[in-house]
């Protein structure tokens, strides 16, 4: 029966999509209706003991969330000239005529709501109508204009389930629209979760899973419409409904550049995505600036680069204050280059301008917190006033610059509504689940959530969810690193215990990337740039991490987690005593990392305590991609052997002596082997 229904759903595609060319040029290839994941074991600590709405955790999952979804589109233009998407139709109704970017102004992008209309634009029927289905927020067509020949993504973002079973689309270019295309407003299951690319962009690590964990075959790889070959051999069986890929490529792919990939399974089911490709840079970066001593602003800059580079962070991520035109300047990128940094700009200028030392575009910062105070809106349709113009400056910033990804950072306001209603539009979603901020609201506010941030798992709570609202592009973490003063009162810096804590926790969520906000040592928000003894203890510690971090590269920035968002048991890796955490995140097919975190630690307004390990027994699935696998622990940013015992399918090993963190990394590529004993030597050797 399971059978004949994906059989059903595969010929109705068929006859829906059709193998036709468009007089506009376009070919519908597959579309991918996705509702918002439902997290309910990371609830509590995702929702802060309220709603906005509700006012209370007295209530389910679906009664405390609204639940929307996300409708991805994917067609080529098989015309010889490129097609221009001017506007979405759904159910007839052209969603450029309604979703516009003309109300309430915040920065450089305006605020958009049909509901904030006047009659003549939208009437109050048609309002009804978009309501029913489903409430569409902002949609898009990327790249715009489509080359001749390429392939296109079109999403649609919808604040609430539509009524509908089926969804009508088509899009349109000048006086022309595209064939009609009928989507089933249902979930589909098998889904690409995660693409990333190596250094030279010539080679794809790919990861699609079944959100169901049932295990599937696939049976093709496309890659830009042309068969692909997996860089394995044999079948590409998953494994817990998870399944690593390695795709060499011919050619390197420009930095920037849109793709489509595409994997079909034996049971007929597709999933696919147009990505941008990035290397394999993964940002440790510190926010903010310094202005110690009497220097000009350009001593200052380049003191400010020379304490980043000190502590072996590799991005200046902005809000430099005085520096900030500066740092936009040739003279403030050349001593980004000098100092090894890559640096987060904003829009683009001829100095900056594809150039390779830039990290990302920041598109805005937290629109969802500005949101709230479009107050000629109801509370549950504030949250996404700003995404389509978000979406224009997008298309703006990227026609202008081809190389350059965006990035775009939410704040924890209407969460997790936020993370899916924004996950989907920039390059790389960022948030800032500050874990100091909870702890400060919680002494100073609401001490009856004390209970929930004894620990920063909140952080690892809000991630996990973040980084599936954006699958499969990158996440990045903005963690805390500032002292809170507030009239005479005043909270500590965050202890290295608890910096430690949260860069894993980032980790094991599956971060691309790490930042802090912010290191300006001054004002209500003391940064981590003071001369205090809790500040310098922070850096530090923030050192130590960074060059962990830096350890293990290029492989986290090639990494994915295996387990499916708020799962209690990763489905490779298992531990004891219970309270310590093991997280799988596969590089490819032939090496996983497995980060543990010791759960058995208390923070408060004092400090951090908590008991050490002395001896955790492990043991780990070996999926059907790995063979004759090597064990490695990482010890102060070098790797000692560790001994596997192979046995049915499972390595079992032990790790002693863990305080709060660690990393094992399991591999069959003797390149890497050597790689990680010869930096166990080398430190043996220093000490």
């Amino acid at each position: 029966m399971k059978y004949f229904f994906y059989l059903l759903i595969a010929v109705f595609a068929f006859f829906s999509m059709g193998a036709w060319a468009e007089a506009m040029g376009v070919r519908w290839e597959s579309a991918e209706f996705a509702p918002d994941g439902e997290f309910p074991e990371l609830l509590p600590w995702i929702i802060d003991g309220y709603d906005l709405r509700f006012g209370s955790l007295d209530k389910t999952y679906k009664d405390i969330v609204s639940l929307g979804a996300t409708l991805r589109l994917f067609f080529r233009n098989e015309g010889s000239q490129p097609v221009q998407i001017d506007g979405i139709l759904l159910d007839g109704i052209n969603l450029a005529e309604h979703i516009l970017p003309i109300h309430k102004p915040h920065s450089w992008s305006n605020a958009a709501n049909y509901h904030l209309n006047e009659p003549a634009i939208t009437a109050p029927e048609v309002a009804a109508q978009l309501d029913k289905l489903g409430e569409p927020v902002w949609f898009r067509a990327r790249p715009n204009p489509v080359p001749a020949g390429a392939f296109g993504e079109a999403v649609i973002r919808f604040r609430a389930m539509p009524f509908a079973q089926t969804l009508s689309v088509r899009l349109e270019s000048g006086k022309k629209t595209s064939q009609e295309l009928l989507v089933p407003a249902k979930s589909t299951s098998l889904s690409i979760a995660s693409i990333s690319f190596n250094h030279d962009i010539n080679r794809i690590y790919l990861y699609v899973r079944e959100r169901s964990g049932a295990d599937f075959n696939l049976s093709q790889i496309r890659i830009d419409g042309n068969r692909a070959e997996a860089a394995c051999t044999g079948t590409l069986a998953s494994c817990a409904g998870f399944l690593p890929i390695e795709i060499p490529l011919e050619n390197s792919w420009e930095h920037g550049s849109f793709h489509h990939i595409e994997v079909g399974d034996a049971l007929g089911r597709r999933a696919a995505a147009v990505i941008r490709a990035r290397d394999d840079f993964f940002a440790l970066g510190m926010w903010g600036y310094r202005t110690h001593g009497e220097l000009n602003p350009a001593e200052q800059l380049r003191e400010t680069c020379a304490a980043f580079r000190e502590h072996l962070f590799n991005t200046h991520m902005g809000m430099a204050g005085p520096h900030s035109s500066l740092l936009e300047r040739a003279e403030g990128m050349d001593v980004l280059r000098e100092m090894s940094l890559r640096f987060l700009a904003r829009d683009p200028n001829r100095d900056d301008m594809r150039s390779p030392i830039l990290y990302a575009r920041f598109l805005l910062d937290e629109p969802d917190a500005h949101e709230y105070s479009v107050d000629n809106l109801p509370d549950n349709r504030r949250l996404g006033s700003y995404a389509q113009g978000l979406v224009n400056v997008q298309r703006k910033w990227t026609a202008a610059d081809k190389r350059t990804l965006t990035l775009l950072n939410l704040d924890e306001t209407y969460k997790p509504q936020n993370w899916f209603m924004y996950g989907a539009l920039p390059d790389i979603l960022s948030i800032d689940p500050y874990y100091q901020e909870h702890l400060v609201h919680a002494y100073w506010k609401r001490p009856g959530a004390m209970s929930r941030f004894f620990s920063p798992y909140c952080l690892y709570a809000s991630s996990d969810v973040a980084r599936h609202a954006c699958e499969p592009n990158p996440l990045h973490l903005i963690l805390n690193s500032v002292c809170r003063i507030e009239g005479n009162r005043r909270f500590r810096y965050g202890t290295p215990e608890e910096k430690r804590l949260e860069f894993y926790f980032a980790l094991a969520a599956g971060a691309k990337g790490i930042s802090y906000w912010w290191f300006t040592p001054y004002g209500e928000c003391k940064g981590c740039g003071s001369d205090e003894p809790g500040a310098k203890a922070m850096m530090k510690e923030l050192k130590i991490l960074n060059a962990e971090a830096r350890a293990l590269e290029p492989l986290l920035a090639l990494s994915h987690p295996a387990e499916w968002g708020g799962a209690k048991r990763d489905p490779f890796a298992s531990a004891r005593p219970p309270w310590l955490m093991a997280r799988t995140l596969f590089c490819g097919t032939h090496t996983a990392i497995i980060i543990l975190i010791n759960r058995n630690h208390a923070s408060d307004k004092e400090g951090t305590n908590f008991a050490p390990i002395p001896q955790a027994p492990m043991a780990f699935q070996i999926p059907p991609w790995m063979k004759n696998i090597k064990g490695f622990r990482m010890k102060e940013a070098s790797f000692e052997s560790v001994p596997l015992e192979l046995k049915d399918g499972e390595a079992a090993f032990a790790v002693a002596d863990i305080n709060l963190t660690g990393i094992i990394i399991l591999t069959d590529d003797e390149a890497l082997a050597e790689r990680l004993l010869k930096s166990g030597r080398q430190a043996g050797q220093a000490q």
